[in-house]
């Protein structure tokens, strides 16, 4: 794994983390990151428990702050700052000098014919509508629509069931559209995108995997 120059990264707010207490039970929490001031602190959203409490941390509490930039995996060490709570709870975190990277192995990506309900979150004007995945990954999709359902670098949400077995589950993925194709694999479609998962709670990631698993044990992979 290699290290790079914090500032360089140039990450997005709003861009979705996880926090871990250092010497902790290696609990990962959700996270996303507000904003930064160059070299002084990261501000990050406070991670929240059941009946919308706020995780319990101490000021100088050591932080281990992953997530993912550019297809590659990477993380840093910090202490908290400061905590506040107003107008939301949040934390300023110690500016990292370094950050490690490490580049994550392409997903498997599996035939799927999963029919879903979506949301363009990022454009009111856009009618809900369906459509179906065709093919899947833990980190993205190919999707296909029953009409146009927006440009690149909207955020879509999307709803649909996943078979695991004898099991059934309903997930929700928020995504973001990273390709227009014009190429439709389903007879009815009428547009077709590439998207990147932007998140996916963590109970839906193990179905989603699970049903990858499931596919390329059939021998249905791409």
């Amino acid at each position: 794994m290699a290290s790079m120059d914090f500032s360089k990264l140039r990450l997005p707010s709003g861009l979705g983390l996880k926090l871990e207490l250092e010497g902790g039970d290696e609990r990962r929490y959700n996270s996303h990151l507000i904003g930064m001031l160059p070299g002084r602190s990261v501000l990050v959203t406070t991670p929240m428990l059941s009946e919308n409490r706020p995780l319990l941390i101490r000021k100088e509490q050591g932080m281990i702050v992953r997530f993912f930039s550019n297809r590659s995996a990477c993380a840093f060490r910090s202490p908290v700052l400061h905590l506040c709570t107003i107008p939301q709870p949040y934390l300023h975190l110690a500016w990292p000098k370094r950050v490690e990277v490490g580049e994550v192995r392409k997903a498997e990506r599996v035939l799927a014919n999963l029919q879903v309900s979506i949301v363009n979150q990022a454009n009111d004007a856009v009618p809900r509508g369906s459509g179906a995945i065709v093919d899947l990954s833990t980190t993205g999709a190919r999707l296909e629509t029953l009409q146009p359902m927006g440009d690149i670098g909207n955020v879509l949400l999307l709803s649909g069931k996943v078979t695991i077995g004898h099991v059934t589950r309903l997930v929700s993925i928020e995504a973001v559209i990273r390709a227009e194709l014009d190429r439709f694999e389903l007879a009815n479609s009428m547009a077709a995108y590439g998207i990147e998962f932007k998140y996916v709670s963590d109970i839906d990631f193990l179905a989603l995997q699970a049903f990858v698993n499931a596919q390329i044990a059939k021998g249905a992979e791409r």
